[in-house]
């Protein structure tokens, strides 16, 4: 069991539900707990481990953590849960939600998930069936990143791709509340409608489609060259990793997999239940950071010194981060 500190870096005041959204999520999380064997604690200093919630928004290289008091002092017991950050240098230890294949170390940073305040309230589990209307579907932008673009190519009747640029950022963030429960139910009808779900990367490797495709029971086709798998999912039973040279191949990859969808479609919500689902997120996250703990253990001081190399090898990003949260918090963060 470990007792750990619950934290974000965001600013209490003004306060801004949205940047302590992975806070809120995990600390929800914590008390629903179906494990029960990690405990909150309020005392940094009886904390074995002390977890900072964040939401892509404390830096790029998470230059707001690392200047809080907190990390000041106890930075030795201190871990990053980033639930949102798509261009994040991992220069703590924790679990990223978008991390690079490069930055993948066991000893230091993992692969972790999206937990985000605002959520589609139609992405449920539907049992899929095997009579779903489409072999595979994609709603989402298309200009993030080239592999989407080819999906728009594919010209099949049986596989659905709509292009939301300009209109999903608008509809979460500033659409009225009617039109927003259109459009989430649009999208998470389509996702039913499908047997498979196809998860193009975006501007990061990661994308939050995987973990809603998997809730809702659809298996996922993953195309994305620079993810590294979460540790510890069967992957292999619920989702099909294609390489992104290979998206025109789709149709034909798809249907040799296509009798096995219902039964990847169940591994996929089970996977989702056992991994990702709010009774066990917190859980699953803190196990994740001891056992970076354990590991780093073993290796010398200097070797953590090498994680910051980041901050050398881009310094126009590092002076872009400065820049950005000077602008938001009034602030300069070294």
């Amino acid at each position: 069991m470990a007792l750990v500190k619950l934290l974000s870096s965001a600013p209490p005041l003004p306060f801004d539900p949205w940047k302590h959204g992975t806070y809120f999520l995990l600390k929800h999380s914590a008390e629903i707990d179906t494990f029960d064997q990690h405990r909150l604690v309020e005392d940094p200093e009886e904390a074995d481990l002390i977890l900072f919630a964040e939401m892509g928004e404390c830096g790029t290289f998470e230059e707001r953590v690392r200047a809080h008091p907190c990390f000041q002092r106890f930075r030795s017991k201190c871990f990053l849960f980033d639930g949102f950050g798509d261009i994040t240098f991992p220069i703590l230890p924790g679990v990223y939600s978008s991390l690079r294949k490069d930055f993948y170390r066991p000893d230091h940073a993992r692969t972790g998930f999206y937990l985000l305040l605002i959520q589609n309230a139609y992405i449920d589990y539907r049992p899929p069936t095997g009579r779903e209307k489409y072999l595979a579907s994609f709603v989402g932008t298309r200009k993030t990143h080239p592999v989407r673009s080819v999906l728009f190519s594919l010209q099949r009747d049986d596989i659905y791709v709509a292009d939301t640029t300009g209109i999903s950022v608008q509809m979460t963030y500033h659409g009225e509340p009617a039109e927003r429960a259109r459009f989430w139910a649009d999208y998470a009808d389509t996702i039913a409608d499908s047997r498979f779900s196809l998860c193009p990367r975006g501007q990061a490797p990661n994308t939050i489609r995987l973990y809603e495709s998997m809730k809702m029971g659809r298996p996922c086709v993953i195309l994305s060259d620079d993810w590294p798998p979460n540790d510890g999912v069967d992957w292999n039973s619920c989702s099909i990793r294609v390489p992104e040279a290979d998206a025109p191949r789709l149709p034909e990859i798809l249907e040799q997999y296509a009798d096995r969808s219902v039964e990847m479609g169940r591994n996929a919500r089970r996977e989702w239940e056992k991994w990702f689902a709010p009774q066990v997120a917190f859980h699953r996250a803190v196990d994740q950071c001891l056992e970076i703990a354990s590991l780093r253990g073993r290796y010398s001081t200097l070797r953590s010194f090498s994680h910051y190399r980041p901050i050398l090898q881009h310094p126009r990003r590092y002076l872009s981060s400065k820049r950005d949260l000077y602008r938001n918090n009034h602030r300069i963060y070294w």
